[in-house]
């Protein structure tokens, strides 16, 4: 019984050792700007602000999604988790003039297939309590945005098309009753031949 436990608890300390946690990618704050800015990050990707310089900063969501309390000189903000696709702009409510932006790029799965290929695209790894999606989609290189879904509530749409060419989509993160919205995600695109 004993051999067992132990077998059971080494088991389990070597996943915990073999899945360490994503580290969360940071801003520095320093000399009055955000850097890097914008910055990239995945679907439940998380930032923290790191402030390298003398003055006090915090990091606050232009919609009020998020807001670091007062970094001092050396601190680092808790990290902030961007579970939807979209840009979310912020700015120090300190100091107004700073501004930086994070990217949250849509998924698509597959990238490309045939007339009888489902895609998948993915608007968010997790939901948003009071918040829906907006989706929008253009077709081949030069065509125009155009609302193609909103008020989605799942994290995923389906895509289907039955004749070959190159589809772009991107989405966007919006407070449902309210015009208070992030802006477009970075686009992805899907083709078919």
């Amino acid at each position: 019984m004993r051999r067992g436990f132990i077998a059971l608890a080494s088991s389990a300390s070597l996943i915990l050792v073999a899945l360490p946690a994503q580290a969360a990618s940071q801003v520095t704050v320093q000399d009055f700007s955000f850097s890097p800015t914008p910055l990239s990050v995945g679907q439940g990707g998380s930032v923290q602000w790191h402030n390298n310089g003398p003055s006090q900063h915090t990091s606050t969501s232009d919609i009020g999604l998020w807001s670091t309390p007062p970094l001092v000189a050396s601190a680092t903000s808790t990290p902030i988790t961007f579970q939807a696709a979209g840009v979310y702009a912020y700015h120090c409510k300190i100091h107004p003039f700073m501004q930086g932006k994070i990217r949250v790029p849509i998924k698509v799965s597959p990238a490309s297939g045939t007339i009888s290929t489902g895609f998948t695209i993915t608007l968010a790894a997790a939901p948003k309590t009071g918040w829906s999606f907006d989706v929008q989609k253009k077709v081949g290189p030069t065509g125009l945005w155009k609302i193609w879904k909103t008020g989605v509530t799942s994290l995923t749409v389906p895509f289907h098309h039955g004749s070959a060419g190159t589809w772009r989509f991107r989405s966007r993160l919006h407070k449902n009753g309210s015009t208070l919205r992030v802006a477009w995600s970075p686009a992805k695109m899907i083709t078919i031949s």
